[in-house]
């Protein structure tokens, strides 16, 4: 019989227990306060998401609405434009047109009759006041002057009986004792002692003399010329000839016509400026010392005079020159632009921007108009320098109406000031 096999040996090494008795693992044990952390996070993640929702997506919509809410508003106000009430320069320069005249003038003509013996002085000869200008040859008041001086002379010795004997048959003559042919016959011995006293001054007037220092500026004489002594009362009646025309050139005059918004300033002493083109880079001073004292009916000017010094003789008589015065107003006036007037049947307005609560709102202002200096006007009460005048304001604003004021543009380029003129 075949033996037994041996029995198995033992493993060391234990047996693994069944799958179905198998222990399960103990699970973790929850930390303390684990869930409140959790809801902590979310709730602050939502509040995240909120605050980001807020600040990106409702606060702009809401500041977008608030704008468009605004510009509605502005969109609703009437806008207007204006321009500031200023304060007129207290020293305004005026230009005006001027001619230069001499400060006198005056034509030479003979008081006597006779041919040019010579003449003297020719035209831009400067002459002093008795000059001898020319020499005339009376050859028939010489005559006359010579005959006349003899009859003096033979009744010279019976003046003194001749005007005793006058005087005699004048007082006779009176009392009816003479007659007046027997009075004159005593009177006509005195007469030829005037008579040489006439011829006398005619022979004077022989000599053509100058009546004022100046310059001769026309001649119209030759040796030899006849000529005659006016025989009306007009100077340059027909016969005569002028002989010499003389101009004072120192001091000088000019006229200008002041406009009458400009003639409260006018007074002796005003500072003039002339400007001439035969001397563009020179200024002549000058000085107002005169004016008409009343206004051209037809041009509403003031005729002024100045006077300017010209001592080196530059400037000339007829010579076209721009004055500028320097006038100076010790009380300026408020100016307005000429279109913020409102004139209707309330009278002359403006329309006033004033800040009210805030707002600028329209106030009509009644106004008294001053002169006019064309695009601008004077304001002689109420409105003050700054004030803000609506331009050319509709016919449809009403008083207290809520608007957008602008200011008037300004050029965007404005011309740049002159210079000044080098003295």
């Amino acid at each position: 019989m075949t033996p037994a096999p041996p029995p198995p040996k033992k493993s060391s090494v234990p047996a693994p227990a069944p799958a179905a008795h198998a222990s399960k693992p103990k699970a973790a044990a929850p930390r303390p306060g684990g869930g409140y952390g959790f809801l902590i996070l979310f709730a602050i993640a939502l509040l995240v998401l909120a605050g980001l929702f807020y600040f990106f997506g409702v606060a702009p919509r809401f500041a977008a609405q608030a704008a468009l809410d605004r510009e509605q508003k502005i969109n609703n106000q009437r806008i207007v434009i204006y321009a500031p009430a200023r304060l007129a320069a207290p020293q305004v320069v005026l230009p005006l047109p001027g001619t230069v005249e001499a400060f006198q003038q005056a034509s030479i003509y003979a008081r006597t009759n006779g041919y040019v013996k010579r003449w003297l002085v020719d035209i831009g000869d400067l002459v002093h006041q008795g000059d001898l200008l020319a020499e005339l040859d009376t050859p028939e008041v010489d005559q006359q002057l010579s005959q006349a001086k003899a009859t003096a002379v033979q009744a010279q010795a019976a003046v003194g009986i001749a005007q005793i004997a006058a005087d005699r048959w004048n007082v006779m003559v009176k009392d009816h004792a003479v007659s007046q042919e027997e009075a004159d016959e005593k009177n006509a011995t005195l007469a030829d002692q005037a008579n040489v006293g006439q011829l006398t001054a005619l022979e004077n007037f022989k000599h053509i003399l100058a009546p004022f220092t100046g310059t001769i500026t026309y001649r119209n004489i030759e040796v030899g010329n006849l000529v005659s002594a006016p025989t009306g009362s007009n100077s340059t009646a027909t016969g005569t000839t002028e002989l010499y025309r003389i101009a004072q050139t120192d001091p000088l005059r000019l006229y200008v016509d002041v406009p009458e918004a400009n003639t409260r300033s006018i007074r002796p002493g005003v500072a003039a400026d002339l400007h001439v083109a035969a001397y563009p880079d020179r200024v002549f001073q000058g000085e107002v010392v005169r004016d008409a004292g009343s206004l051209d009916t037809t041009s509403r000017t003031l005729r002024t005079e100045i006077r300017v010094a010209n001592p080196d003789g530059a400037l000339l008589p007829g010579s076209f020159a721009e004055v500028r015065l320097e006038l100076v107003d010790d009380t300026p006036a408020i100016l307005i632009p000429a279109n913020t007037l409102i004139v209707n049947s309330s009278g002359t307005q403006v329309a006033l921007v004033q800040n009210i609560d805030g707002q600028d709102k329209i106030h009509f202002l009644p106004v008294k108009v001053g002169r006019d200096f064309g695009t601008e006007v004077e304001i002689l009460q109420d409105v003050k320098e700054g004030d803000r005048l609506v331009t050319n304001p509709p016919a449809d604003l009403n008083e207290g109406a809520v608007v957008t004021a602008n200011p008037l543009p300004q050029p965007a380029n404005p011309a740049p000031a002159a210079p000044a003129p080098k003295s």
